[in-house]
């Protein structure tokens, strides 16, 4: 199953790590034309649209408690720090975080984010060249 969260509102809780953002920025989709790309052009059915501010909003609609592969796509720092907190109780060994727009200019709650989780024990961390950062479950402490 792939859960897709989503606010479609744009940017949330946008603050003070976050210089480019102040909310609301990237509103410029719909549910609508999500479903139609995933219906009809992906022709997926195994995803479920959860919308709202992740987890505060829809995490209750999440019967899993463990997951592989967790992609984090929304720009700032605290959404970010909100997201990994709750996703990375529920990570498998192995399993794999990728943070989109590390290192960007203009995502640098990002960038300040994921540093602040580099040295941590429990973790591989790195990054590409893509503007990805990657943090892989080693240990469950």
């Amino acid at each position: 199953m792939v859960y897709l969260c989503d606010t479609f509102k744009g940017v949330v809780k946008a603050g003070e790590n976050d210089s480019k953002y102040s909310g609301g920025e990237h509103a410029n989709t719909s549910r609508v034309l999500v479903e139609e790309l995933l219906n009809k052009k992906l022709q997926v059915s195994n995803v479920t649209i959860l919308e709202g501010i992740f987890p505060e909003e829809n995490q209750h609609k999440i019967a899993a408690d463990q997951f592989r592969f967790c992609h984090i796509d929304v720009d700032v720092y605290q959404s970010a720090k909100d997201i990994f907190e709750w996703v990375w109780p529920k990570m498998s060994m192995n399993g794999i975080i990728v943070f989109d727009d590390y290192g960007s200019s203009g995502c640098d709650g990002i960038t300040k984010f994921v540093n602040e989780e580099w040295e941590r024990n429990d973790r591989i961390t790195f990054y590409n060249l893509n503007g990805h950062a990657v943090i892989i479950k080693i240990s469950k402490f």
